[in-house]
């Protein structure tokens, strides 16, 4: 039997709303009022699932992780240093903007972890991506923000196992 593509999200559908509609059931006891809650849930949590099946899989190499985090724990410190040194300041030296940085990463996991590292790190906020640049909100654009997110998406194509072809070297 074929299937066509009006029913393949209902048969690719089928047991994820199956499964958490059992383990729903289980979960308040078969009350019929808790469905109105649980209805819902369960669809938006099928839907997730159908998307997130078709993401492009991880390559995630847990062994590099613990280097990572020991960098982005000393960034993190070192850029709170900064962020609190600048506050308490009198004249408060900053210089807030807007930068536009070219990613080399592809779209992904892998993306994704760096645009919310990034947020992460003190002094910068991903504000946005537009195709395949991230903007970023600096508190000091004359500060070396670039570079640093260079070295970050550099570090997290070595977590990812991306670092092969990188345009950014």
């Amino acid at each position: 039997m074929t299937m066509t593509m009006t029913n393949k999200p209902i048969a690719r559908w089928f047991l994820p709303l199956v499964v958490l509609g059992l383990l729903w059931g289980l979960i308040a006891k078969g009350s019929a009022a808790s469905w109105l809650v649980g209805l819902p849930c369960i669809v938006l949590a099928t839907v997730a699932f159908d998307r997130l099946r078709d993401q492009p899989k991880s390559r995630l190499r847990p062994w590099v992780l613990p280097g990572f985090a020991a960098w982005f724990l000393w960034n993190s410190l070192r850029g709170g240093l900064d962020v609190a040194w600048r506050a308490l300041q009198p004249r408060m030296p900053l210089q807030p903007g807007f930068l536009r940085y070219k990613l080399a990463l592809p779209p992904g996991p892998g993306r994704v972890f760096l645009v919310n590292c990034v947020s992460l790190l003190p002094g910068t906020l991903s504000a946005d991506i537009d195709g395949d640049e991230l903007v970023l909100h600096a508190l000091d654009v004359g500060a070396n923000v670039i570079a640093e997110t260079r070295e970050a998406e550099r570090r997290v194509e070595i977590l990812y196992g991306t670092s092969e072809g990188s345009p950014h070297g």
